[in-house]
């Protein structure tokens, strides 16, 4: 049987946490962003519709309006590496 796992974007790698301050690429909405903050799901009040139990909240690096992502599929630029 021939499984493939996926693959995050190119020239990105996937990472169990994110942290406020890091840069981030939102493969669902093809956005970077900052983190500005990473919660649970428990501990919101709208509806989050996310799979993962963490909502990450992201801007854009130049300001703009903050987006929700799924904190488990984002992907983070490695060492050295420009973002999309």
């Amino acid at each position: 049987m021939n499984h493939q796992l996926h693959q995050p974007q190119p020239n990105h790698r996937a990472v169990p946490m994110s942290a406020p301050g890091q840069v981030a690429y939102d493969p669902v909405s093809g956005r970077t962003g900052v983190v500005q903050a990473v919660h649970s799901v428990a501990e919101l009040l709208f509806d989050h519709r996310m799979t993962s139990d963490r909502v990450a909240f992201l801007r854009p690096e130049r300001g703009g309006v903050e987006w929700t992502a799924d904190a488990a599929a984002l992907c983070f630029p490695a060492d050295g590496e420009e973002t999309i």
